[in-house]
């Protein structure tokens, strides 16, 4: 009578923590990020975001880029509109492997949350999830450093949720000319810093390749306007990025070596 009393128990008790854990609420989005599309920039976004789900499901990449008209204009494919003003880096630094470009004009970090939530990474594990966002919402709405940190943090929950499998890497936003929005990127990145757990999420900054001699402002040389860098901006990411990743598949070959 005690023995079945006991399996009863644990029973119960297996259930007790099964539904406790479907009941667990999900972990609340930060009041500042709203999911939603956006038709800010003169390209159609809603076809974009239908080319990327169609290309991610024939080709299957190796890696994704996710960000704003930065990534958007770097090159690759769905190209839209981009001009790929950053081709030749773009081409070395993904070489033969099957690389996404799912860079969109003018995106807040919400609105990539929206893609992704709305089957950008569904179907797919690439090796790499690299993630350049958060220039838009400093720079045009205007968010704290705290906001747009708090808003990538939930970001990067969900890219993880989509690909369990993949790394994310991460990078810093990218310097810009305005002399007001200095220190909030500075102080954004070093919140963003804080995602990097070495295992699964990894941050880099490589926009410090960008910097003139302050440490704050982009060289001129390397930026054809305000925000977006030109083609030598682009060959200087690229070169710092194709090291990051080299970096990152040796440690994982390592790791799965010394298990």
């Amino acid at each position: 009578m005690n023995f079945m009393l006991s399996i009863f128990t644990l029973l119960l008790g297996a259930s007790c923590l099964a539904f406790s854990s479907l009941s667990a609420p999900a972990v609340a989005l930060p009041a500042t990020l709203k999911p939603e599309p956006h038709q800010r920039d003169p390209y159609d976004w809603n076809a974009r975001h239908e080319a990327v789900k169609r290309r991610n499901r024939e080709v299957k990449p190796e890696y994704v880029m996710i960000g704003d008209s930065i990534t958007h204009h770097w090159g690759g494919e769905p190209s839209g509109d981009s001009g790929k003003r950053g081709e030749d880096s773009w081409k070395k630094l993904f070489g033969p492997h099957r690389a996404t470009n799912m860079g969109f004009g003018f995106d807040y970090v919400d609105n990539a949350y929206y893609r992704v939530q709305n089957g950008e990474l569904d179907g797919i594990s690439p090796r790499v999830v690299i993630v350049l966002l958060g220039t838009n919402n400093l720079g045009h709405r205007r968010d704290t450093p705290q906001a747009c940190a708090d808003n990538m943090a939930a970001f990067i929950r969900l890219v993880r949720r989509k690909c369990p499998s993949s790394r994310v890497l991460l990078l810093g936003i990218l310097p810009r000319k305005e002399k007001d929005l200095e220190q909030p990127i500075i102080q954004t990145n070093k919140l963003l810093a804080k995602l990097h757990d070495g295992k699964a999420v990894f941050f880099a900054n490589p926009g410090k390749a960008l910097l003139s001699e302050d440490g704050a402002s982009p060289r001129q040389d390397f930026m054809r306007d305000t925000v977006h860098p030109n083609g030598k901006g682009y060959e200087v990411l690229g070169r710092e990025l194709g090291i990051l990743l080299k970096r990152m598949d040796s440690a994982y070959r390592g790791g799965q070596d010394s298990r």
